[in-house]
């Protein structure tokens, strides 16, 4: 069988989005540990301060792991603040869906390294929550993301191209900000991205 034109360009786009996210996952290893603590912190505070995620009533947040910003200071506020905080887990039919995370509850690595709640019941879909903070490898100021290239999070996430909830938020350290991204037809775009210095708004969000 030969390649097609449009098989070229798919695998040219794979390749060069590969390429951006061994690149990025490299900076961010190269991050001094010192700074990693205090990103993680000053990025939860400014956003446990924001009126928007004050108001949602259910909030997704993945767990950390290795090199990620790390989400433990966030979700120790949201929880303090009595919020309904899920976390993403991959069932056996390969779908993303959520659970409710509470305090003192025990976790388990799955099959694809992401940290997730030993018990996974009861389930929620991601139409059920009001935002959902998500991680991500890279990311533009447009709003597109390289995630770990799995696309569990797009694949959960499509009907968010026409209903604009959840609202999607990056989480993330300045060093992951790339020039704008090639955007495929099935990426799902975030609304703002959570940094350090601040919330970043995307085109989404207009």
């Amino acid at each position: 069988m030969t390649a097609q034109a449009g098989d070229t360009f798919l695998i040219s786009a794979a390749a060069q989005k590969a390429s951006i996210r061994k690149h990025l996952r490299w900076l961010r290893r190269l991050i001094p540990r010192a700074e990693r603590s205090l990103a993680a912190r000053l990025t939860a505070r400014k956003l446990l301060r924001l009126r928007r995620v004050q108001r949602a009533r259910s909030i997704a947040v993945y767990l950390s792991i290795r090199d990620e910003l790390a989400t433990a200071p966030l979700i120790e506020g949201l929880l303090k603040a009595d919020a309904r905080v899920f976390a993403p887990c991959v069932g056996h039919d390969q779908k993303m869906v959520f659970v409710p995370l509470k305090q003192q509850r025990k976790f388990r690595t799955d099959a694809l390294g992401m940290q997730t709640p030993l018990t996974r019941r009861p389930r929620y879909s991601a139409r059920q929550l009001d935002l959902i903070v998500m991680p991500l490898v890279g990311f533009d100021l447009h709003g597109n993301r390289i995630g770990m290239g799995a696309g569990y999070y797009d694949r959960a996430l499509q009907f968010t191209r026409v209903v604009k909830r959840p609202w999607l938020l990056g989480y993330a350290y300045r060093q992951q900000q790339t020039e704008p991204l090639a955007a495929e037809s099935w990426d799902v775009k975030l609304d703002a991205i959570a940094m350090a210095s601040g919330l970043r708004r995307s085109s989404r969000s207009d």
